[in-house]
């Protein structure tokens, strides 16, 4: 009886150590964490603000007349020269055209009244569409970083034009949006390249450059962290472990940040690290 006493001992012992083994060799499993990685390296960077704009003439007349029309001289897509008369009303009063442009609206006819005024609209549009601008409306964090002068690259059906931030205005405005009301500032953007192929009325792409920097310091923005203060930090690999590192931060592109301190070139960095990711945890890269 002791010998099958100590055989089954040896069993349970030997059952308790195998079921012991397999706990541990799951945990030290799951332990080890595949991530994805990317080298900090150097390269040029520029900063964007991405919004959309309207393209609209450079100059625009709006006549608002009284009376009865008397003569009528254009129609809507004429083109007319400064110092053309466009309409003429009953009590003398006539109207010119005060640069070369398009009519582009017609709200009158001869021998009939104007009531434009009453309905809060122009008898008469003439518009500028051989020289085009985009007309922006920028947020309050857009606003405090766009500039006079700045560069900016405008993409209209995958085609891309030049311009500049020719035009700021001098205080912001209540907008209905379909969220609410918003505060919005205006600012104009000229095009230093040919537009022919725009048509006014139509959004357009813009992307406002309001900083650059060449062979900086960076990494993809998917790698950045930030704690509990908002300061960011990332994590790197080092001889198979996870090690994190607070990091200061400089500009930022669409897809990479300056890293002004905290990491070396060529460093890795892990790319969207899971909660698992820890100080100190084993990793290892994907394949």
């Amino acid at each position: 009886m002791k010998g099958k006493k100590w055989i089954g001992l040896v069993l349970f012992l030997a059952f308790v150590g195998f079921v012991a083994y397999s706990i541990y060799s799951s945990q030290q499993g799951e332990e080890t964490v595949t991530v994805r990685t990317a080298d900090v390296m150097k390269q040029d960077i520029t900063e964007t603000i991405v919004t959309t704009g309207i393209i609209e003439p450079s100059e625009s007349q709006q006549i608002a007349g009284q009376g009865v029309v008397s003569e009528l001289n254009v129609s809507v897509g004429d083109t007319v020269e400064e110092g053309d008369t466009l309409v003429t009303y009953v009590n003398g009063t006539s109207y010119e055209a005060e640069f070369n442009g398009t009519v582009t609206k017609v709200n009158i006819k001869e021998e009939a009244a104007d009531t434009n005024a009453q309905q809060g609209r122009p008898s008469l549009v003439v518009e500028n569409l051989n020289d085009l601008q985009v007309a922006l409306q920028l947020s309050r964090s857009d606003a405090s970083e766009v500039e006079v002068d700045q560069n900016v690259v405008l993409t209209y059906h995958d085609k891309e034009f030049e311009g500049t931030v020719s035009e700021i205005d001098p205080v912001a405005t209540q907008q209905q949006t379909q969220t609410g009301v918003a505060t919005l500032l205006g600012a104009t953007v000229t095009f230093d390249s040919d537009t022919s192929d725009l048509i006014a009325g139509f959004e357009i792409d813009t992307d406002i450059i309001v900083d650059s920097k060449d062979d900086i310091m960076v990494i993809p923005v998917e790698a950045l962290n930030y704690n509990e203060d908002n300061e960011p930090y990332v994590f790197t690999v080092n001889d198979g472990l996870a090690e994190r590192k607070d990091i200061e931060t400089g500009i930022q592109s669409e897809a990479s940040i300056e890293v002004v301190s905290g990491v070396s070139e060529e460093d890795q960095v892990i790319l969207s690290p899971s909660s698992n990711i820890e100080d100190g945890i084993e990793v290892e890269l994907e394949n």
